[in-house]
């Protein structure tokens, strides 16, 4: 929960600061329509790694609170939920870093906002099925 209203939070600030961006207008339609698609698709990848780094934690963390509820979980099994619960944290944080990391770029190179709430609309919510 903490996250989400840390990344609507950054999108807002991000809306509020770019606003004052523009696209190339010299620029060719065709182009235009090409740099937006690139930072929809970036946006959207960063997004998924996001969701897909908050359900392993989430499976982690469920595996972590049967082992301590249960005794009979020790050596190598144990050492293996806990490295998983670590591997994940780390893969949750590399991704919250990562997306906002996507965003600053795109402010930086005057992405506007539309092109964000666009890529926010195609917010993946459930993880991606692994390949």
């Amino acid at each position: 929960m903490k996250s989400a209203v840390f990344f609507f939070a950054l999108i807002a600030a991000f809306a509020f600061a770019a606003s004052s961006a523009s696209v190339d207008l010299s620029a060719s339609p065709e182009e235009i329509a090409a740099q937006k698609m690139h930072w929809i698709e970036r946006l959207t990848e960063k997004q998924q790694q996001l969701v897909n780094a908050k359900a392993r934690y989430a499976k982690a963390q469920t595996s972590y609170q049967r082992m301590r509820t249960r005794s009979t979980s020790r050596g190598d099994k144990r050492s293996r939920v806990v490295a998983e619960l670590k591997a994940a944290e780390s893969a949750l944080a590399d991704a919250e870093t990562e997306l906002e990391t996507t965003l600053a770029e795109a402010r930086r190179e005057g992405v506007p906002p539309g092109w964000i709430r666009d890529a926010n609309d195609r917010t993946p919510t459930s993880p991606a099925a692994p390949d």
